[in-house]
């Protein structure tokens, strides 16, 4: 999904949950629901050895629009287990049940995309899946890597 979307999604959770959380819980609600997306960032710099964010976007762009069916990967803070910290450190202090609960309703869209564009089974739901998986000599799939004049003069 693209940032304006989950901005958009943000807003409209932040402002139904602003009848019954304070400010800085409402906050931090609207900015999980946004951010838990920088492990996309993360992902580009890994694969590509890239760091500028418009880069980032043109890489993912690139990604969906060319090679979403050959695209396995794992996006840390999208994992079950990333959601069972956050749960479990819910009990030191409640701001991380607010961010649980942002990263849930950014899950609940993502999935709803994923599964309407028929590529649900594309990114690795626990991190020990994917490290299952990507051990299996039989199993191909990966994020793909662009060419070097992908990314135009000075790349």
């Amino acid at each position: 999904m693209r940032l304006t979307e989950h901005v958009a999604q943000a807003a409209l959770t932040s402002a139904i949950a602003s009848l019954f959380l304070g400010l800085a819980e409402n906050i931090a609600l609207f900015l999980s629901i946004i951010f838990i997306d920088v492990d996309h960032y993360f992902d580009f710099a890994f694969v590509c050895r890239r760091y500028g964010i418009r880069d980032m976007f043109k890489f993912h762009d690139w990604l969906w629009e060319k090679h979403r069916d050959a695209i396995y990967g794992l996006s840390v803070f999208h994992t079950v287990e990333v959601f069972a910290a956050l749960f479990l450190l819910g009990f030191i202090t409640h701001y991380f049940w607010i961010v649980f609960a942002g990263f849930l309703t950014h899950m609940f869209f993502d999935l709803i995309f994923l599964h309407y564009h028929g590529v649900f089974h594309n990114r690795a739901f626990s991190i020990i899946e994917y490290w299952v998986r990507k051990r299996d000599p039989s199993f191909k799939r990966g994020y793909c890597v662009p060419d070097a004049d992908f990314w135009g003069r000075g790349g």
